[in-house]
Parts: C-alpha cells; structure tokens; sequence
C-alpha cells in the first residue's frame, strides 16, 4: 500500500505537463554520475542454531540519464527524468553461502528543484530537490534462495547546486532515494520464512548538464 503515496506525485507531474504552455518551454538535458545501493531487510534466523541472512554493502554502481526542465514559479523548477543505473549487492545465506544479486534499474524520477529565483545573474546558487520515483528491474536474479521484486518506488530527497558558465548550467548534487515498497516476493524460496520485509535505500552523486535558453 505504500506504493500509493507516489501517486499525488504523479497526478501532480501529468497535471503541470497539460497545463504547459509554449512561452515556457521545456529545455533538456542529461546527466551521469555514481551512486551506493543498501538493501534493508529483517532477518529472523539466529545464527548459528537455524538459518540466517545478512547484507553486505552498501556497494558502488552507475548511472546516466536524460532529464527535462520546466519553471513552475521563479523558485522552482519541475524536472521529470529517465535515469538508467547498475548496481550489485550481496546478501549472505547461512549456511548456504552469498549469492550476487544484480540490479539494472529504468526509472522515472519526478523531481521539483527548489532554488532562489530573484538574482539570476549569480553564478552560483544553491538548491533543494524533492519528489520521488518509481522504477523497474530488468537483471534477472534467478535464485531458489530468495527473490526479490522488480518493481520499486522511492521518495527523493537532495541537496545542490547550480553553476551558471555563459549559457550553460551544471548542477551538481547529492540525491538519496529512499525505498517505500516491500521488495521481498514470496515464492516458496528457502528463506522467505527467515527474511521478512526488504527495502533498496539509494544515495547518488551526479552532474546535470543543460543550456539555458535565453
């Protein structure tokens, strides 16, 4: 059920792409950059008398994307995006041993960009980024162990900053997305009755790059 609190979110994306008009336009831009992945989960084994799981990590992936930008107020900027990412963590089944397991995430981040609109001359301003995503899975973790869904939404939050060089815009940021939806897909897997719920918490480190149009 937490999933739905991504909803007014995405209701409030569709409502300001309708009501876009032409003398606002969108401009477009892309970014890359490195971020950790942890997966959160209750173990109920204890170890060494009966089974247990653990998690090793947080681990360093990769991701790159598109983004577009759109003024709402001279204060904030909406910025949905399509970011593509790969991570791998490992969770540790005793006595069963580790398994990889892989994650090669789609996602659409809808984003609002909170920043100080009445000087746009400075070539340095700071900024706070709020929304959230929802993503999809499309590595194939095939493990009679455990099985972990493909589905995720998030709840974002960051913090950064926005460079202004002649007509171009780098903003670096900090990003941490934290997982709303139970990952854990009971199947009959060995270990769904020593692993309950499981949760992807995500921290990224990325650079924005667009033009701005005058």
């Amino acid at each position: 059920m937490k999933k739905l609190a991504f909803l007014p979110l995405l209701f409030l994306a569709v409502s300001i792409l309708a009501q876009s008009k032409a003398k606002q336009p969108f401009v477009f831009g892309f970014f890359a950059g490195m971020e950790t992945q942890s997966l959160g989960f209750e173990s109920f084994g204890k170890w060494p008398d009966e089974p247990t799981a653990w998690t090793e990590g947080p681990n360093a992936g990769v991701s790159a994307g598109f983004f577009a930008r759109k003024a709402i107020f001279p204060w904030v900027h909406f910025q949905p995006e399509l970011a593509f990412s790969y991570v791998e963590n490992k969770i540790v089944f005793w006595p069963d041993g580790p398994r990889n397991f892989q994650f090669l995430d789609a996602e659409l981040p809808l984003h609002f960009v909170f920043t100080d609109g009445r000087r746009k001359e400075l070539p340095l301003k700071g900024c706070v980024i709020l929304g959230g995503r929802m993503g999809w899975n499309f590595a194939k973790n095939n493990s009679n162990l455990f099985k972990i869904s493909q589905e995720r939404f998030a709840l974002d939050l960051g913090l950064g900053a926005e460079i202004k060089l002649k007509s171009w815009r780098f903003q670096p940021a900090f990003i941490y997305s934290h997982g709303m939806n139970d990952l854990h897909f009971l199947d009959d897997a060995k270990y769904d009755e020593v692993i309950g719920r499981m949760v992807r918490d995500k921290l990224a480190l990325r650079l924005l790059v667009w033009k701005a149009k005058n």
